[in-house]
């Protein structure tokens, strides 16, 4: 009998526990679901607009198509299996992009935040080659490596390191020193405490970073497959039929998948990093 009287009040308090902790994210999710439906009501109306003034006559339909023959070409793209074969090309581009400089800017990041000697020794480099616009590194690049895989990876690289590695390194710098001083006290190895205390109190910040970078590596893709000549992908299709003359259609249809792919992309990572870390401030993620 005392044992159920003693499970009873435990399922109760992990019952209002739950509920507390609904009643928490509801408001969140509140919030989100206004800002969706905002996002979707404009989206509607600059719909509706090109569409009056493409059907009107304001602006010839050979140069702003209406909206609705945009969408339908776009839908019949994917089934393109040569429009297929660029996305993934895209897409295979903007998540190896990612990934590697997910890896080098935390990696980066930690040693940076860890040691001020190192940055000290760096913080010249850093600030003499982050400014540098990622386009113009395009050129050389290409007579480098040539047009393949390896040109975009490495410009998309370069343009999306920069917030992971900052992220990073605040994040570091962000720790409780009496963490890591409790670690050690406990007879923890150097790499142990990276890896147990400093990278999960940091992770926050370096979700965030990757989230900010990976819009930034797929505009970095499509916008080297729009300038380099031969590469394959998203980019490559629009400039392609760009450089048709009678194919505006199919680069606005291009344009309209970019702008979801991006939009996909945005979600993807806010949503996981909603998922993981939604119980920091520190992501700032809505």
């Amino acid at each position: 009998m005392s044992v159920l009287n003693q499970t009873r009040p435990e399922t109760e308090r992990g019952r209002d526990a739950r509920r507390a902790r609904s009643a928490s994210r509801a408001p969140a999710r509140a919030r989100r679901t206004r800002l969706v439906v905002r996002g979707v009501i404009g989206v509607l109306i600059l719909a509706v607009i090109i569409e009056i003034v493409s059907r009107a006559g304001l602006v010839d339909p050979q140069f702003l198509p209406p909206f609705s023959s945009v969408v339908v070409q776009a839908v019949l793209l994917f089934g393109d299996l040569g429009f297929l074969g660029g996305l993934a090309a895209t897409i295979l581009s903007f998540l190896l992009g990612i990934a590697i400089a997910s890896v080098l800017g935390v990696g980066l990041g930690i040693l940076f935040g860890l040691s001020q000697t190192v940055y000290f020794a760096m913080r010249g480099v850093v600030e003499l080659i982050r400014p540098m616009p990622p386009v113009a590194m395009i050129p050389l690049v290409i007579l480098i490596l040539g047009n393949g895989l390896s040109m975009k990876l490495v410009v998309v690289v370069f343009a999306s390191v920069w917030p992971i590695l900052f992220n990073t390194m605040y994040g570091v710098h962000a720790v409780d020193p009496a963490q890591r001083e409790m670690a050690r006290s406990f007879g923890k190895s150097r790499a142990a405490v990276i890896g147990r205390v400093i990278i999960p109190a940091a992770a926050p910040l370096i979700a965030t970073g990757i989230r900010i970078a990976s819009s930034i590596a797929l505009i970095i893709v499509i916008t080297v497959e729009l300038i380099a000549g031969g590469a394959d992908g998203l980019g490559a299709f629009i400039a392609s039929s760009r450089a048709s003359g009678t194919g505006v259609i199919y680069v606005y249809a291009g344009i309209l998948i970019a702008g979801m792919l991006g939009l996909a992309v945005n979600l993807t990572m806010a949503a996981l990093e909603r998922r993981w870390f939604g119980w920091n401030a520190q992501t700032g993620v809505k």
